[in-house]
Parts: structure tokens; sequence; C-alpha cells
């Protein structure tokens, strides 16, 4: 890697550490505790919401309703309560698409965590605290296998042909991209996603760096580095869509 190379380089590593530092910073609001209920491909008239102990005294509270994809997210922030939180778990959770009505008493239990999430699963007209065991691997695969796509079409375009060099790419992505869907998936983390989602690429982005300097070897490390970044940027801002888009 020439000297001019490696000032490029220093100077996007800083860019990103200022990126990284403002991302900390927001990152430092956490979110307010609530209760999450996910639907799969729920009706369009599906409304639920939370009635609580007390009667005609204490009007029911509508959960604000998401759509990501085939998912449907609804939400209760505990401080939209005129009261304390422990009375959410003597609440009970209806829910009404103006054909049917199904009433569900929520488990104390299950609302002792800061982020509580159930599923609700229409066709057993059923309520079940946490998610669908195969929820997570599902939509891991699928965002790992649409950034390997996009990133392996820029490793392409950089003129890498090697078996050597395309087994350390899909390891070395396999790994990295992997880890951070695993880890930020879930529809709890609501709008948060979205910051954890930024400083783990950044880390990648990094990361990656340095494991293509060091490991790819067909073109050069300056040839590699640049490589890394420009997938990585590319599968950045694919990714910032499918955060848009797709279930998380």
């Amino acid at each position: 890697m020439t000297a001019r190379q490696l000032r490029r380089c220093a100077a996007y590593f800083l860019l990103l550490a200022g990126l990284a530092v403002c991302v900390c910073a927001f990152a430092n609001a956490a979110e307010p505790p609530c209760l999450t209920v996910l639907v799969s491909n729920a009706p369009s008239a599906l409304t639920l919401q939370l009635q609580f102990p007390g009667g005609a005294q204490l009007e029911p509270i509508p959960l604000t309703r998401q759509q990501k994809g085939w998912e449907t997210y609804y939400r209760f922030y505990y401080h939209m309560a005129p009261f304390a939180r422990q009375n959410v778990q003597q609440a009970v959770l209806v829910a009404d698409d103006g054909a049917n009505r199904l009433e569900f008493a929520l488990d104390a239990q299950a609302l002792e965590s800061y982020n509580n999430l159930f599923t609700l699963d229409l066709s057993t007209q059923t309520l079940l605290s946490g998610q669908p065991a195969l929820r997570v691997p599902l939509l891991v695969l699928l965002r790992v296998a649409l950034t390997l796509m996009i990133e392996s079409a820029v490793f392409a375009l950089f003129g890498y042909r090697s078996r050597r060099s395309w087994t350390i790419f899909l390891l070395v992505n396999l790994v990295t991209q992997g880890a951070i869907n695993a880890l930020l998936t879930g529809p709890s983390l609501g709008g948060y996603w979205v910051i954890g989602y930024a400083f783990g690429e950044l880390l990648i982005f990094i990361g990656e760096a340095l494991a293509f300097a060091c490991l790819v070897r067909e073109k050069g490390r300056g040839r590699a580095v640049l490589c890394a970044l420009a997938a990585n940027t590319a599968s950045l801002i694919a990714g910032g869509w499918l955060i848009v888009q797709l279930p998380v």
C-alpha cells in the first residue's frame, strides 16, 4: 500500500470514527420501556388496545401500528398510561378487526423486562410470549444473502477471481454480517435498530478493511482495502433500504 493510499484510508477511518461518536451520542438516549405485539399478515383493519382495571373509569389505550413487510408491530409505551406501570400487568389485550374480537389476559411474569415482546397468531387465536423460534434465523439468512449478493458484485468488479480470494471474502462476510444481523434482530428494538445497525456497520467497515488487507493478496493491499470500503458502502446503502422495508 502506497503512502498516498495510507493517507486516504486514514482520512476515511477518521471520518467514520467521527460518525461513530455521533451515533454513540444518539444511542445514549435509551428507548422508553414498551410492550410490542408482533402479528404476521395482519389485516389492515386489525386494531389492538389495552383495557385496564377500573371499568369505564379508564378508557382503553390503542397500540400504535408499524408495518414492516409481512409483519406488523403494535407498540404500547408504558409512559402512555396515566398511572403506575404495574397496572399494565393486570391489563387485557383486545384484538379487533371488525369481524372478530379476541381478548387475552397479559401474563404478569412476561411483563417484567424493560421491553416485552409477544406474538399474536391469528390463525390459532393465541398470544405467545416472545417470538417464533425460526423467525430470527430466517430473517438473518435473508438479510445476509441480500448483502452477499451486493458485496459479491462489487468484489467481482474489482477483478478478484481466485478461489482463495473468494473463500476469504465469503468467510469474512458470513462472520461479520451474520453477527450484526443476529444481534440486531427483533421488533422490540424499535427505531433503535437503525442506530445499532449504523454503529455495527462502522465496525464492519474497519474490520473487513483490515481483514482484506491482511488476507486477500491477489491484487495488493491497497486494492483490497478500497474494495472492502466500496463493498460495505454499497451494502450500507442497501441495508438502510432493507431496514425500512423488511422485518427486523
